[in-house]
């Protein structure tokens, strides 16, 4: 496949995906075939290292709110009954199952919502499980320099110092992990919920 076949098809199926911003997609791919071909390949060994369309456009459509998906998807049941000379029917059935497909719609999307909210939940907790333990470790500290005005008796200033340099350790050894699980687990919200809004388009 030559550059511009390969243009005109990702351009006719990311119309009919009802992509936004399809010039600037366009140029992008234009330019990254354009680069290939000056770095000394033939334009169809470029095109074929490109991903697929089918690919380029299910990424861009994964770009879209859940929302727009769901009404892509209920425009696209609608056109293909009204193509088969049944759009009539549709509309009536989708009127006498509004009181079951809404619900339904309101409960998934409530669920992703809640899914979101707790990955995020998840980030926070494990954060500030190791700012609890820095936290604790200060105040241990305090309570042990608070023991040499008398107003803290000895034994508890000892242990108090103790517990702050076991907490303070703990802090500095589970920082770099900790760090990098959170990291990780913010990382995986945007790829969970790309994959999730793969599968509606």
């Amino acid at each position: 496949m030559l550059k511009q076949e390969f243009l005109t098809q990702l351009r006719a199926g990311l119309e009919a995906a009802s992509i936004e911003d399809i010039d600037e997609c366009i140029e992008f791919y234009d330019e990254m075939i354009s680069d290939r071909v000056e770095a000394g390949m033939n334009e169809e060994s470029a095109v074929a290292q490109m991903e697929s369309i089918d690919s380029i456009i299910s990424n861009y459509k994964a770009e879209k709110p859940v929302t727009k998906l769901i009404m892509d998807k209920v425009q696209k049941s609608h056109d293909e009954a009204k193509g088969k000379g049944k759009g009539v029917l549709w509309v009536v059935l989708a009127i006498i199952g509004f009181p079951i497909w809404l619900p339904l719609l309101i409960t998934i999307l409530a669920l992703l919502f809640a899914l979101y909210i707790v990955l995020w939940c998840i980030v926070v907790a494990v954060f500030c499980v190791l700012v609890a333990f820095g936290l604790m470790s200060l105040a241990g500290l305090f309570i042990f320099i608070m023991m040499f005005t008398g107003v803290v008796p000895w034994p508890l200033g000892i242990f108090s110092l103790g517990a702050a340099l076991f907490l303070g350790g703990l802090t500095v050894l589970l920082s770099r992990p900790i760090w990098a699980l959170c990291k990780a687990i913010a990382g995986m919200i945007p790829y969970i919920f790309k994959k999730i809004k793969k599968s509606i388009a």
